[in-house]
């Protein structure tokens, strides 16, 4: 699937390239300019829609303490003493009530009502009805009830506590039995104190019409269609444009998703997008809301994206008349150039280019096409004498291998040698002679075999077991030595005769100076994706100058390792050498050592499993 673009031109595929990133370009352009623009619009509706929730709340906390501040008179009364009139009966009428008013009479109980039904006569119109309530929920109406409150069926001065401050209670709506059918009204609750003890003497029930309210949220509108209303903290709907919506909770209405708590939000109404935003009152306890489609507060986007409408069809014409010439121009000099080297495919050496001097990559690989051509025309001739060459040496190789083949027949006179004293040993029961004779030769017969140059480890350490059991007769049972190889490494490859030297070095340098007595440790472990193989021996370890030299050897090695690989003797050096010829510079030998505690030779090839290894492995 990568490489479907593969299938079309150049010519194509920058077209197509171009007039992707015109489009690209122009939806890119379209979607921050709407972002931006909706987001700019949003931050006006929330600035000017908190300014005025927060003017309307203040205009309601204001007109409510006023209406409580004018009813503190009419509850104190007149003074107790007129030097005109004489004593007044009104006078702290209604504190007494509150105190002791079930033992007033009738005539009584009607004065603190026509007090009642004065006060709503000369202050507020839209007062329409006062409840006096005393600490023992005993209660007063006033004379004159425009919502028929001594009838009302749910009051809210029938179910709640007295209050301590001065509170408002949501708004109801009345039912059919009443006679201004479905009116919605609000009870300011007024708490009266004793003037002289200061102690709560009762509430004073103001039920009032949102009219007052209708009239400081209507004088202020936002758009065509925006409007403001008013929730309490429960969710209910106090006051709200549409009627029928006031009383209601904002749960069984279009505006459940409205979330109270948030100042600024936006709400799906509809199907349109809206704006809200929200402001707490700190007397009321009410949230005034401001809510506007966002259309119309974002009426200039339509305008800003047809604009961008116009200009990117502007662009895709221009694109498409413009661009493919510009494109066919450009391709021309790669079109010559792929036909050109179609020629020099076809065997046409003779085809050059014209070049014109300066920085276009194009005329660049003009040049470079010129001179490859010369290039190639040189090395034909070139490759034709290498492989005259190259027979020639062919050649001698085949000679090189007849004579390996011819030099294999001498060691046979050794190896029946070692058969006829394997063969006296056993008659004579010399069972010693016998095993040394047969590892002798098994040791000498893995040397001397010819093919490939790496091996399985499993053959090395086959090798290298048999080399041990010759050691451990000679020294007896001074001599110790341990092979630790996990079988998931036997199958692993690595050079021939690299740890056969090694182990004959320690043999020589650890095991000989302490007459036998010191031991050899072989072990394998993975590092890296790679395979060490180390070779520890407890012996006297080497002198500082012998390890320094040992080291310096190694590391000059790195930069000729053909020249060590074509010594005779099989030792650190000539391990050394052929690892490095054969994995690269990375890897080889690396010595260790401890004076009068030991040395350690690490061998580090890559890890690499023998094909047939792995098929072995997975049959088995």
């Amino acid at each position: 699937m990568s490489t479907w673009h593969f299938r079309y031109s150049i010519q194509t595929k920058i077209l197509a390239f171009a007039l992707s990133l015109s489009f690209i370009s122009i939806i890119l352009m379209a979607a921050f300019t709407s972002y931006y623009y909706t987001k700019s619009a949003k931050h006006d509706f929330y600035t000017i829609a908190q300014d005025s929730t927060e003017r309307m709340n203040h205009q309601l906390d204001r007109y409510f303490n006023q209406l409580a501040q004018s009813t503190y008179a009419s509850v104190a009364g007149p003074l107790p003493t007129n030097p005109l009139l004489g004593d007044n009966p009104e006078s702290g009428l209604i504190q007494a009530w509150l105190k002791a008013g079930g033992a007033f009479s009738r005539e009584q109980e009607a004065l603190v009502e026509s007090i009642l039904t004065r006060y709503i006569a000369i202050n507020y119109s839209n007062i329409l009805g006062i409840v006096l309530q005393s600490l023992d929920h005993r209660l007063v109406y006033s004379q004159y009830n425009a919502l028929n409150v001594r009838t009302y069926l749910d009051p809210p001065w029938t179910k709640q506590e007295i209050s301590h401050q001065l509170s408002i209670v949501p708004t109801f709506v009345n039912t059919e039995k009443m006679k201004v059918a479905g009116y919605p009204f609000i009870t300011l609750i007024v708490p009266i104190y004793d003037p002289n003890t200061v102690k709560l003497l009762g509430n004073l029930n103001i039920a009032l019409s949102v009219t007052e309210i209708q009239s400081i949220l209507g004088q202020s509108r936002l758009g065509k269609t925006g409007y403001f209303f008013i929730a309490d903290e429960a969710g209910n709907i106090i006051y709200h444009p549409n009627v029928e919506l006031v009383g209601k909770s904002l749960r069984d209405t279009e505006l459940s998703g409205l979330d109270l708590t948030k100042s600024n939000d936006t709400l799906e109404q509809k199907g349109k997008p809206m704006l809200v935003s929200s402001n707490r009152s700190e007397i009321m306890g009410w949230h005034t809301v401001a809510i506007v489609p966002m259309e119309e507060m974002a009426s200039g986007l339509t305008v800003a994206r047809n604009s961008i409408l116009l200009i990117m069809s502007g662009i895709i014409l221009i694109s498409v008349l413009f661009i493919p010439r510009l494109v066919r121009r450009l391709t021309r000099p790669i079109v010559q150039l792929k036909n050109s080297m179609s020629r020099v495919e076809r065997g046409d050496l003779s085809v050059r280019l014209n070049v014109i001097q300066g920085n276009d990559e194009i005329q660049q690989l003009n040049g470079s096409f010129n001179r490859m051509t010369a290039q190639l025309d040189e090395l034909i001739h070139t490759v034709h004498d290498l492989q005259i060459k190259e027979m020639q040496l062919q050649l001698r190789q085949k000679e090189a291998q007849i004579q390996a083949l011819q030099n294999q027949i001498n060691p046979h006179l050794l190896y029946n040698t070692l058969e006829i004293i394997k063969s006296i040993a056993f008659i004579q029961k010399v069972p010693i002679i016998e095993k040394m004779a047969t590892n002798l030769a098994s040791v000498y017969r893995y040397t001397t075999k010819i093919p490939g140059s790496e091996v399985e480890l499993r053959d090395e350490l086959i090798t290298l077991k048999s080399y041990l059991e010759i050691i451990h007769i000679r020294f007896g049972k001074h001599f110790q030595s341990r092979i630790v190889v996990d079988d998931k490494y036997l199958d692993c490859r690595i050079i021939k005769l690299s740890l056969q030297p090694i182990v004959e070095n320690s043999v020589k340098y650890a095991v000989e100076p302490k007459n036998g007595k010191a031991s050899i440790i072989v072990n394998a472990f993975e590092e890296d994706n790679d395979l060490k193989i180390e070779i520890a021996d407890n012996g006297n370890g080497f002198p500082e100058d012998v390890l320094q030299h040992i080291q310096e050897k190694l590391r000059f090695v790195e930069d000729q390792p053909d020249l060590f690989a074509s010594e005779e003797s099989v030792g650190i050096i000539n391990v050394h050498a052929r690892l490095m010829l054969n994995y690269g510079s990375s890897y080889g030998l690396s010595v260790v050592s401890f004076p009068g505690r030991g040395s350690v030779v690490t061998i580090k090839v890559p890890k690499r499993i023998n094909e047939s290894s792995e098929i072995r492995t997975n049959d088995s």
